[in-house]
């Protein structure tokens, strides 16, 4: 049966470690109380005592005005007018990146960022670091003001001191190096054209540290454009990802999941589609596969060619006519040997290639981004060889802006520099000390340019090294437009108005083109925006409107559908791929593979609290990253986790802690970037390790080189959270393996058997009357076939919760306050793991066990279903917690905000992104999930004002409407009409513990595994 499974949650678990062991009888993390001394506590902190005696009024006034009141600000759906206090107002707009947002505004403040759900893409979901961002818009360390030399200065001096540097250049014919990240605004790209027109030295460069440039250049080569189109994931029927971590890291991942999950939706059908993965580093699409396959990034290459192989001569199914060059090269890889070379699964192959060849060009091969230019060629041919043009989408094909604007040749930047040629250098909002291969020496180098200018938010590396320094709006306080895709066009506009002395960096070139700092007006780049939308969007549109209705009718809706111009790819080009076919691979030495992180990003969000404290999805490791090994390299090693390794790649070196990765192929060490800022603020100060030195320069495959490994001194602390709520085994009989926690199936298994999943069942009796729900009963359901363990769900609720930051110190001890948890099981063996995930929260029990244990009645239940708090009547006991099975609350054993980075979110600018419609909890009080209480009292308010019930899926919780996949689904079970109603009664949905009796209002859908037999 499949419910028998062995599930396991870390290697200690597998292994049956005593440590482990002793911390499931112990139920909570030994040490969780050990430093708690009441007596100890300080009273008023360092920063807090500053903030109080220097917060100004004046700050206060402007944060908090509504800033339609001083300006054109279109909201999403209220007149401005109708704006009242203690009602929300909600405003489309986007963030820096093109991805379609929608703004939720309290008095004029903004407290929660969600996607805009009329957007074609986003279909309201946006990411996790998408939700944060709202954090980084009252981030106390934001430059508040012009700096010169390091010191305060005027907009005046520094704009005329500028723009004396720059006809200085212009005047002696010497370089302006303008350094910028990808563009996406087609306004950005005309003011940087009219900046080159002014002065003609100037010469805009453009890098990312994580790119798709070898994905768009084999496309080039192969096909004639760089016009990438998107995939429908929702078309195709089998689909293989090679070191492609296409749910989590890479594109549009709101869109991607989207699609993906659709073809895995049992409400609608039980034909889902097949997902196979071969990759190094276990990652969340790695773990969210039918079948996986392990195997080195740098053998990827053999592996496609291999497969070519063997669909082009040794079965004959080409759907095209190759050249024989092509068809003598792909002779040259066998795909038997390399099975066998690699030790892969021979039935697992035996399963991809049959598929793939079975389902008639409905399937897609996707390669990673890291993976060099040569992978992407092969993949190109692989899809034509497999007829897979059909799954490709034109229609909203994938934009690249200003490629002939900017150059992507670093090479050239820094011998530009070295050579003294460049009179000025402007970082727009980039940090290329910090992101660079070590082997430019950027720092180096630009101490050699005269003027230095560094446009950006907060301090980092590269602006320590600048003459100049300038505050940049945040996304929440800036114009734009912006064309990602073919067929959209998403607008932004400012949701509140500048905190701080801060311009949007647009505006600020604006003023050094018009040669005056007196040019400069609050709107100089607002009525840019409109002349330019007004050119190149409503001119096309043949809109019957006036621009003025057409641009305001625009803002509300967030975005424009236009006319996707992007043709239909050309025919493969056979000498493209002739040419890409060397690749060199070292098999006997070790492997490092720079990743993205999850979180972090490039080391944007290094200074965010909740991005840091949110769990790896595959680790659970937080506030650190690691050089993530297999359990028999780390034996061969003779490191456990948390020994620091000595890994040098070349010339540069750097140590860090291992962490065993289940599932990590065999001499591989993955490394996840963005961590270890050295000029930060005290968030992300000694948070990780700069892996960025182990970068080679910008080539084809800098992220993945050939490294020594060694076994260096000393130990890193590593902290997780899938260990801190393990039950004991004397009560609940070692739940992750024989309870039932984790119930799954095969498709197979489903089809032959809708039933399978409750033959085991048991009768659940009481000795109690029933409690009758006549009315509402809020219940909630989350299907695990759609839930990638994105942990989206979690960020959302944090955000919408006031759910505080606590420190790595406190997460060690186990008192991460997140109410919303992802667990994730293994089962299978430490080589070839299977990967379960389950969101697990309040169950909102109806018999529940902490009501009866609280002595003051704080925890009690509602006439509609719901397990509520009384935070002014909770004493702190924790008898709830001690008797709750699932271990989903959390004690305020401190006020976080001030115990935490020395009151850094007890900042007055910090608690603006408090949500006023929830409590801010205090020191000794309990806290957990509300099933979000002031949603559904807010739903019951208008249907009150409207004389009606409240509509059957009307309250949508910060959880679900977060969700990318709609795996979760709240609302009236009372009503037959509701969602959820549906979900309890499907044949999968089943409660966890359900032989408690808790009678748990939460139902989970068992996942169903896509094999070929009837065994998940």
């Amino acid at each position: 049966m499949a419910d028998k499974k062995n599930f396991w949650k870390s290697l200690k678990d597998y292994n049956n470690d005593p440590e482990f062991l002793k911390a499931k009888t112990n139920e909570f993390v030994e040490g969780v109380t050990d430093d708690f001394n009441p007596e100890e506590m300080k009273g008023l902190s360092r920063r807090k005592f500053l903030a109080l005696v220097t917060a100004s009024t004046a700050f206060t006034a402007a944060a908090c005005s509504d800033y339609y009141d001083k300006g054109e600000i279109i909201p999403y759906n209220k007149r401005p007018e109708n704006g009242l206090p203690g009602k929300a107002n909600f405003y489309a707009s986007s963030d820096r990146n093109g991805n379609a947002v929608l703004v939720k505004t309290r008095e004029g403040r903004p407290i929660k960022i969600d996607g805009n759900p009329e957007h074609p893409i986003s279909q309201g979901k946006i990411s996790n670091t998408g939700q944060a961002a709202i954090m980084n818009l009252y981030d106390p360390t934001r430059i508040k003001s012009p700096k010169k030399d390091k010191k305060s200065t005027s907009w005046k001096t520094a704009d005329s001191n500028i723009i004396d540097a720059l006809d200085l250049a212009k005047g002696t014919e010497k370089k302006i190096a303008i350094l910028t990240h990808k563009i996406s605004s087609p306004a950005t790209v005309n003011v940087l054209n009219d900046f080159i027109q002014k002065y003609p030295t100037a010469v805009v460069y453009s890098y990312d540290l994580f790119n798709d440039n070898n994905r768009r250049r084999a496309w080039e080569k192969c096909y004639g454009n760089s016009v990438l189109p998107s995939i429908k994931w929702d078309e195709a029927k089998v689909i293989l990802s090679l070191e492609s971590d296409f749910l989590a890291r890479e594109g549009d991942i709101t869109e991607n999941i989207r699609l993906f999950t659709d073809g895995r939706d049992v409400m609608k059908s039980s034909d889902f589609n097949r997902l196979y993965t071969a990759e190094g580093g276990l990652s969340l699409t790695g773990m969210n596969a039918d079948y996986r396959l392990r195997i080195r990034p740098d053998f990827q290459f053999d592996f496609v060619m291999a497969l070519l192989n063997e669909f082009v001569n040794v079965k004959n199914s080409s759907a095209i006519q190759l050249d024989n060059s092509i068809i003598s090269e792909l002779k040259k890889y066998n795909l038997k040997d390399l099975i066998t070379r690699h030790n892969l699964s021979q039935e697992k192959i035996s399963y991809l290639v049959n598929d793939l060849a079975s389902v008639n060009g409905k399937s897609i091969v996707y390669a990673g981004d890291t993976l060099p230019e040569e992978v992407h060629s092969a993949v190109n041919l692989l899809n034509e060889v497999l007829n897979n043009s059909a799954i490709y989408n034109f229609t909203n094909a994938n934009v690249n802006l200003g490629d002939e604007l900017v150059n992507t040749d670093m090479d050239s930047l820094i011998a530009s520099l070295n050579n003294s040629e460049v009179e000025v250098l402007i970082n727009l909002n980039t940090n290329p000390v910090f992101h660079l291969a070590a082997e430019y020496n950027f720092a180096e180098a630009a101490a050699k340019v005269n003027t230095i200018v560094t446009l950006c938010e907060t301090p980092n590396e590269t602006s320590d090294i600048s003459n100049f320094v300038l505050p940049i709006n945040h996304d929440l306080e800036s114009w734009n437009y912006f064309k990602t895709r073919a067929n959209v066009v998403t607008l932004q506009q400012p949701v509140i108005a500048p905190l701080y002395n801060s311009r949007q960096t647009e505006a600020i070139l604006l003023t050094w083109l018009a040669g005056a700092f007196e040019e400069y007006k609050e709107d100089v780049y607002h009525k840019y925006v409109q002349s330019e939308f007004e050119k190149e969007i409503f001119n096309n549109s043949n809109s019957a409107a006036d621009f003025q209705t057409y641009w305001y009718s625009s803002l509300h809706d967030g975005f424009v559908l236009t006319e996707s111009k992007v043709e239909n790819k050309s025919s493969f080009n056979s000498d493209a791929f002739v040419k890409s076919t060397k690749v060199k691979t070292d098999e006997d030495s070790f492997i490092v593979h720079l990743q993205p992180s999850y979180f972090i990003g490039d080391g944007e969000f290094a200074n965010n609290g909740w991005m840091q404290e949110l769990p790896h999805p595959v680790s659970k490791i937080t506030w650190d990253n690691y050089a993530a090994i297999s359990p028999a390299a780390a034996k061969a090693l003779d490191v456990e986790i948390g020994d620091m390794l000595d890994i040098k790649v070349g010339e540069r070196e750097l140590s860090l802690p291992a962490f065993i990765q289940p599932g990590t192929a065999e001499k591989l060490v993955c490394i996840e970037l963005g961590y270890g800022r050295s000029v930060i603020g005290d968030v992300g100060a000694d948070a990780g390790f700069n892996a960025n030195v182990l970068l080679g320069k910008n080539n084809s495959s800098s992220y993945i080189s050939s490294a020594q490994v060694k076994k260096g001194d000393g130990n890193h602390e590593l902290v997780s959270t899938q260990e801190h709520h393990a039950v004991d085994d004397d009560f609940t009989k070692d739940f992750h393996k024989i309870r039932n926690i984790i119930r799954e199936g095969s498709v197979e298994q489903y089809k032959n058997d809708p039933e399978f999943l409750h033959h085991d069942g048991h009768k659940i009796f009481s000795i109690t009357d029933d409690v009758e729900y006549n009315g509402n009963k809020w219940a909630m359901s989350i299907d695990l076939n759609k839930c990638i363990s994105c942990a989206g769900c979690a960020t959302s609720c944090n955000i919408e919760n006031n759910v505080p930051v606590v420190g790595k110190d406190q997460v060690a001890v186990g008192r991460e306050m997140s109410w919303m948890r992802i667990d994730r099981y293994y089962s299978g063996t430490p080589e070839d793991p299977e990967v379960s995930g389950q969101p697990m929260l309040c169950q909102h029990c109806d018999n529940a066990p902490c009501e009866n244990v609280c002595p003051v009645n704080a925890t009690n239940h509602s006439e509609d279903g719901l397990n509520q708090m009384a935070y002014n009547r909770c004493v702190g006991t924790r008898y709830c917690a001690n008797n709750c099975p699932y271990k989903v609350r959390r004690f305020n054993f401190y006020n976080f905000r001030d115990h935490f980075a020395d009151s850094f979110y007890e900042a007055p600018v910090s608690s603006l992104v408090n949500n006023p419609e929830v409590t801010v909890r205090s020191r000794g009080v309990m806290e957990k999930c509300t099933f979000c209480i002031q949603k559904i009292m807010d739903a019951r308010s208008e249907a009150i004002n409207e004389g009606r019930e409240i509509k059957p899926n009307e309250v949508v919780t910060a959880c679900q409407q977060s969700c990318p996949s709609n795996a979760i689904v709240f609302g009236d079970s009372n009503n037959p009409e509701s969602e959820v109603s549906k979900y309890r009664k499907h044949n999968l949905g089943y409660h966890v513990l359900e032989e408690l009796n808790v009678r748990p209002n939460v139902t989970y859908l068992a996942k169903l595994r896509n094999t070929h037999s009837e065994d998940a």
